[in-house]
């Protein structure tokens, strides 16, 4: 028989060690349950700035004209309108762009900037059409290095009619996560300039909208409408410029497109007016969806169709044979190797006569879309 003996001493240590062991316990509990609150009260306070904070445009809202021209329009002349979504001179030739499967936030440097929008700019000189529909025109945004493309491209024609109208305005896009790489702070929209004169400009809020917290920071699609007299006939010539969701699972897009048909353009072909709505509706003509395979991988962007069907009577939807967009998941390297799409373009009226349009094709070198040009004729 073996008889083991315990000393006071050892029973001492051990009940040290479960002690000593016990507070560390705890401490690391309370360090750790500190830390969590810590973090939700951090999270709890960036929630409540961003919803404090967030852009909440009214469903309709008169916007400010600078006007600079006393032109009109005029019935059986020639008019040209060029729609040219330019990307805030951010997505040109070398980007790639993380919402659709590429990495960057914004382009590596300020002078990428300036090099896009100088390009950019050299494309409106040259086309120097009577009417510009441009689409992601930043004002103040980190993406750009705050380069105010708004005022510079109002100073370029500077006796056009200029109208801005917000479908993007938040103090911090935290997307995507990294130390250099983030969105930050974004004031862009669409701007409008004109050769003849607007007389009222009016942006309407469309329908739908991503859900709290994404909201907060997220775009708020308008839809601007412009309206510009006509020399001896009281009808008018409406202009709309409209850039809608991209970033959706198709029914934003429906639902935006609903609200154009209906409340807009069904109105004013009502009133006897002269309509032409033109821009990016990141949605694809059916008759064109095989020119340029859909993409099969799940991380890029995938255009939706646009319906038909949805138009009033009496208008119809001009759109190009070739692509008007490229996909953003890598640079421009190898173009034969790159996915494209057909998403920009024009709706008239049928009291407008098409005399032509034309891709202008200028390879994606400024933009990931090219630039339309619409020549047009009001019937009398």
């Amino acid at each position: 028989m073996r008889i083991y003996k315990i000393s006071l001493f050892h029973v001492k240590i051990n009940i040290s060690y479960l002690s000593l062991k016990g507070d560390f316990d705890m401490k690391f509990l309370k360090i750790l349950i500190s830390t969590i609150i810590g973090l939700l009260m951090i999270i709890g306070v960036v929630l409540v700035y961003f919803t404090v904070r967030e852009y909440r445009p009214q469903d309709e809202e008169t916007m400010t004209v600078r006007n600079n021209s006393d032109l009109e329009v005029v019935l059986n002349e020639e008019i040209s309108i060029l729609t040219f979504n330019i990307g805030y001179a951010g997505l040109g030739i070398n980007e790639d762009f993380v919402m659709d499967g590429g990495k960057k936030g914004r382009p590596d440097n300020k002078e990428v900037v300036r090099g896009y929008l100088d390009g950019i700019k050299d494309i409106l000189t040259t086309v120097d059409a009577d009417i510009f529909l441009l689409q992601e025109v930043d004002k103040h945004s980190r993406r750009s290095y705050y380069i105010n493309q708004v005022d510079e491209l109002s100073e370029l024609f500077s006796n056009y009619d200029e109208v801005f109208s917000y479908n993007y305005l938040a103090d911090f896009v935290p997307f995507p996560f990294s130390f250099t790489n983030y969105i930050g702070k974004v004031a862009s929209g669409i701007q409008t300039l004109s050769k003849y004169k607007i007389s009222e400009s009016i942006r309407y809020q469309t329908p739908g909208g991503f859900s709290w917290p994404v909201r907060t920071v997220n775009l708020k699609r308008a839809i601007q409408v412009n309206y510009l007299p006509i020399k001896d006939s009281d009808k008018e010539l409406v202009i709309i410029n409209l850039h809608l969701s991209a970033y959706d699972d198709g029914e934003m897009k429906k639902a935006e497109t609903k609200f154009l048909a209906e409340e807009i353009l069904k109105r004013e072909i009502e009133k006897g007016n002269y309509v032409i709505a033109g821009g990016d509706f990141n949605q694809t003509h059916p008759d064109v969806i095989d020119n340029y395979p859909v993409p099969t991988e799940n991380n890029l962007w995938k255009p939706s169709i646009f319906d038909i069907d949805v138009l009033p009577d009496g208008f119809q939807f001009i759109y190009s044979e070739t692509a008007t967009c490229r996909s953003l998941d890598k640079p421009l390297e190898d173009p034969k190797n790159h996915y494209y799409y057909i998403i920009d373009g024009f709706i008239i009226s049928n009291n407008i006569e098409k005399t032509s349009f034309e891709n202008l094709n200028k390879g994606f070198f400024y933009s990931d879309h090219e630039p339309l040009l619409l020549n047009i004729k009001l019937i009398p």
